[in-house]
């Protein structure tokens, strides 16, 4: 499992060289992750890359970064979506996916011309560049209600009877489900009370106003110790 803090930042490798950093993570309805979205910084100055998260192939925090199983060059003709509005974004989502395939799995892939890329008489790829083909079973329409993981962490959290605190962090796992919420009952930043709940806690969310809603009381609280860091917390979700 991962906190989705230590994910903002990574240095995004692909498979022949770096594209820049994780800028921010976009999660559906059903709290899984979908995308990715990248700084380019130098690479394409100015612009950044909406990319599906099943394209990461490893995540290692000790080195400080993410390995998609695409190439630059794929990247970089990549659908342009204008990232910087959620509303585009929702509307991008299913072209993007359509380019970069629905799995990586080849065998759940279409491989004739109707479907394929073409292919020349010698057998050899017309277009060399064609990422994946798409996955059999992708659905009739992909589009999911996209939230940011940066705006998530604004959201106030309540219980029954009150508010509880603030949100501070997710717990998800390398699949890019998001299990645990990490909330913070203190809002004086000088010290962490920070509490877990799990997303099946989760009544409902109020994306307008940054209102999340969960089926317990601040009374309980009170019955249990809350935890003073997210590497307690991680730690702490590790053995449970």
């Amino acid at each position: 499992m991962f906190l989705s803090s230590t994910l903002t930042n990574l240095t995004i490798h692909a498979t022949d060289g770096e594209i820049g950093k994780v800028k921010d993570l976009y999660f559906n309805d059903n709290w899984e992750l979908r995308f990715i979205i990248v700084d380019t910084r130098k690479w394409l100055p100015g612009k950044k890359v909406l990319l599906p998260y099943h394209v990461q192939e490893e995540i290692n925090l000790e080195e400080g970064y993410i390995k998609v199983a695409r190439d630059k060059e794929t990247i970089r003709d990549s659908p342009k979506a204008p990232i910087d509005d959620n509303d585009y974004i929702f509307a991008y989502q299913e072209a993007v996916l359509d380019y970069f395939g629905w799995n990586s799995y080849k065998e759940n892939a279409v491989l004739d011309s109707d479907h394929g890329p073409v292919t020349t008489g010698n057998g050899e790829l017309e277009n060399k560049n064609v990422p994946p083909e798409p996955d059999l079973a992708a659905p009739e329409s992909s589009n999911d209600n996209l939230r940011s993981m940066d705006e998530l962490m604004t959201f106030k959290v309540h219980a029954t009877d009150g508010k509880i605190g603030i949100m501070d962090n997710v717990i998800l796992t390398k699949q890019g489900k998001i299990h645990y919420l990490v909330v913070n009952s203190n809002e004086s930043y000088v010290e962490n009370n920070l509490y877990l709940y799990h997303t099946n806690q989760v009544t409902s969310v109020d994306w307008f106003e940054k209102d999340l809603y969960i089926d317990d009381s601040v009374e309980s609280l009170e019955q249990v110790t809350s935890l003073k860091s997210n590497e307690e917390v991680f730690r702490h979700v590790n053995h449970v």
